[in-house]
C-alpha cells in the first residue's frame, strides 16, 4: 500500500488548516500523498473534472457552499471518489450525518495526528475499492451478508440495536435471521416472549446438544422462530440445564448454517473472549462495536478491538456504533471515541429510554413501535448503511 502515491484533492479555504493537513501528510505518508489544495467548491469541482482523485479531504464551510450541501455536491459530482469530513467540534453533528449519507469518515480539524490521518485515508480508500466491488457482485446476484454486533462490556444496548436494526432490515427484506450466541439466557425472549414458558422454545440451547455433524440447515430452521414482521429469530439458551459455553466447533457448524438460511445474518455475541466467539467473528463480513461515551467503556473498546484483530478480523471490517446513555456524568465527544478505537463510524443512537420501556411493555421494537422517534431512525440509518454497501464485506 505504501509504495503507491495517492492523489488527494484537500477542499480547505483557512491557510493554517490547509498546511497542518498537507504537513501532516507529508510526515506521514512519506511520500505516498500527492495533495492538490482547492480553497472554494467551485473550483473543487473543476478540479474533479479536470482531473482523477483518490480521495477528496472535504471542508463542509467553505466561502461558496455551506453544510450538507457541500458534501451532497461533490458527491453529485465525482460519485465514484470517496470523501472524508473535515470538520470543527462546533459541526460535529453535521459530519456524523455526512457519514450516515455516504462520507467515508470524518476528521476534526486541530485534533488528528499524522499516523492518524495516514490511517483515516488509507482505510477511507480501501474501502471504498471493496464497496464497489461488492456492489458489482450484488448486481450479478450476489447476496447474503453476516454482521456481528458486540458490546465493549455489557450494558451498553447491543441486544436492543441488534433486534432493532434487524427489523429495520426484514421490513425491506424478508430473509433476516437474528441470532443470540450467549451461553446464559436468552435476551431476545424478554423483547417478546416474557408471558410464554421458556420450556416450549427451541433454541440455541437445542442445537448445542446435537453432535457437530448434525447442526444442519435443517435443524437451524426447526429452531428459528419467524415473527409476523418477517424476522427470524434465534434465541440463547432458556433453561438453566442448557446454560454452558458454547463449543466452538459447533458454533462453527452453526455458523455455517446461519449464513447458508440469510440473505442478513446480525449476531448478538456476548461481550467476552471465548473460542466461541472467534469462531463466530471469523464468519462476519463486519463487526459492530458497541460503546457508549463513558471513558472507561471507550477504553474497553479500544481493548476489544484489538482482540477483534488478534483474531484476524481486518480491521476495515470494524466499525464502531455509539450509544448515548442518560446520567452519565463524563463523557467523550464523537470524535475522541473514534480516534481512541480507530473505528470508521457506523452509527449514532440517541438515549431513548421512554421509548425503549413503552416498546418493551407492548412486545414489541421501537422500529415498528414508534419508527418516528429519533433512535428508531438512527437503527433505521444504520440497517440502511448495511444494506446499501456502505459498509465493507467481503
Amino acid at each position: 500500500m505504501d509504495a503507491k502515491t495517492y492523489k488527494i484533492l484537500l477542499v480547505e479555504d483557512n491557510n493554517v488548516d490547509a498546511r497542518v493537513i498537507t504537513e501532516a501528510l507529508s510526515k506521514a505518508g512519506e511520500g505516498c500523498f500527492s495533495v492538490t489544495r482547492a480553497e472554494r467548491l467551485s473550483e473543487a469541482l473543476e478540479r474533479l473534472r479536470a482531473e482523477t482523485f483518490d480521495l477528496v479531504l472535504l471542508d463542509f464551510m467553505l466561502p461558496d457552499s455551506e453544510g450538507l450541501s457541500t458534501f451532497s455536491t461533490v458527491r453529485q459530482q465525482a460519485a465514484s471518489v470517496p470523501i472524508v469530513a473535515l470538520t470543527g467540534m462546533s459541526d460535529e453533528s453535521i459530519a456524523i450525518e455526512a457519514v450516515r449519507l455516504g462520507a467515508q469518515d470524518f476528521l476534526v480539524k486541530g485534533q488528528v495526528q499524522p499516523k492518524e490521518l495516514k490511517r483515516a485515508v488509507q482505510y477511507a480508500i480501501e474501502r471504498h475499492k471493496v464497496q464497489s466491488t461488492q456492489l458489482k457482485l450484488a448486481q450479478g446476484g450476489k447476496t447474503g451478508k453476516t454482521i456481528g454486533f458486540i458490546g465493549a462490556r455489557g450494558g451498553v444496548g447491543t441486544t436492543t440495536a441488534v433486534l432493532n436494526i434487524a427489523a429495520a432490515l426484514a421490513q425491506k427484506h424478508k430473509e433476516v435471521i437474528a441470532a443470540e450466541l450467549t451461553p446464559f439466557y436468552s435476551a431476545f425472549y424478554d423483547h417478546f416472549f416474557y408471558k410464554k414458558s421458556r420450556t416450549t422454545l427451541s433454541s440455541l440451547g437445542t442445537l448445542m446438544k446435537l453432535n457437530r455433524e448434525k447442526i444442519t440447515q435443517w435443524e437451524l430452521e426447526r429452531c428459528l422462530i419467524q415473527l409476523p414482521s418477517g424476522l427470524s429469530l434465534l434465541l440463547g439458551p432458556q433453561r438453566l440445564e442448557e446454560f454452558q459455553e458454547l463449543d466452538p466447533e459447533k458454533t462453527d457448524a452453526l455458523m455455517q448454517a446461519l449464513c447458508a438460511l440469510g440473505r442478513y445474518v446480525i449476531l448478538d455475541l456476548p461481550s467476552q473472549v471465548s473460542a466461541a466467539n472467534q469462531a463466530a467473528v471469523k464468519h462476519c463480513d463486519f463487526v459492530v462495536l458497541a460503546v457508549d461515551r463513558a471513558p472507561s467503556c471507550v477504553m474497553a473498546g479500544n481493548l476489544m478491538v484489538d482482540l477483534l484483530v488478534s483474531w484476524e478480523v481486518i480491521p476495515m471490517r470494524i466499525g464502531v456504533m455509539v450509544v448515548n446513555r442518560q446520567s452519565m456524568p463524563i463523557s467523550m465527544d464523537i470524535a475522541e471515541v473514534l480516534a481512541t478505537v480507530g473505528c470508521q463510524l457506523v452509527g449514532v443512537v440517541p438515549s431513548a429510554t421512554d421509548a425503549c420501556s413503552e416498546a418493551h411493555r407492548r412486545g414489541a421494537l421501537m422500529v415498528s413501535n414508534d419508527p418516528q422517534d429519533p433512535a428508531s431512525g438512527a437503527f433505521i440509518g444504520i440497517a440502511d448503511r448495511l444494506m446499501t454497501e456502505q459498509i465493507v464485506g467481503r
